[in-house]
């Protein structure tokens, strides 16, 4: 299970830093760029405080199911909760958003690294795909990133490709 959790944390990494490279070569005027309007209006700010949130909370949730938890609740209104989250998180500064998610990532990558090769396979309930696996679940998170990343590409008129 070594090369699983060696991929996850690459994958993590490498995905992280497109992530965070592309926030960070935002200018001033780009940040307030709506990017979302199904149900909430996310501008830019608004998705780079959703990634810190959502991390934060696979965190939370992949800890739990690793000592024997459930994982998200049964239940969990994922739209309410991403929205909270967000909505709590609009006094912080760009910048700390980006310190925000740059530590949470990195927390995730040290969490995958202590993971021991036989919890890979432990089940839990992801916030809105329900029961799945540990390493389908951190495996989510850098699909959740390109996902987002794909979204904020286009916003800007790019292409989807790095």
């Amino acid at each position: 299970m070594t090369v699983q959790r060696d991929l996850i944390q690459k994958r993590l990494r490498d995905e992280g830093d497109k992530l965070l490279k592309t926030f960070e070569s935002l200018s001033p005027d780009q940040w307030s760029l709506v990017i979302y309007t199904d149900g909430m209006e996310w501008s830019l700010k608004d998705l780079l405080a959703h990634l810190s949130s959502a991390e934060r909370a696979f965190l939370f949730y992949g800890r739990d199911i690793l000592n024997g938890g459930e994982g998200a609740p049964e239940g969990f209104d994922i739209n309410r909760f991403n929205n909270g989250e967000v909505g709590g998180l609009r006094n912080r500064t760009v910048e700390q958003l980006i310190a925000d998610l740059r530590a949470a990532r990195r927390e995730t990558i040290d969490l995958v690294g202590q993971i021991a090769d036989e919890d890979f396979a432990r089940k839990g309930r992801h916030p809105f795909f329900g029961q799945m696996s540990i390493d389908e679940m951190f495996k989510l998170i850098y699909r959740h990133n390109m996902m987002h990343l794909r979204d904020v590409r286009r916003a800007l008129g790019g292409g989807t490709d790095e």
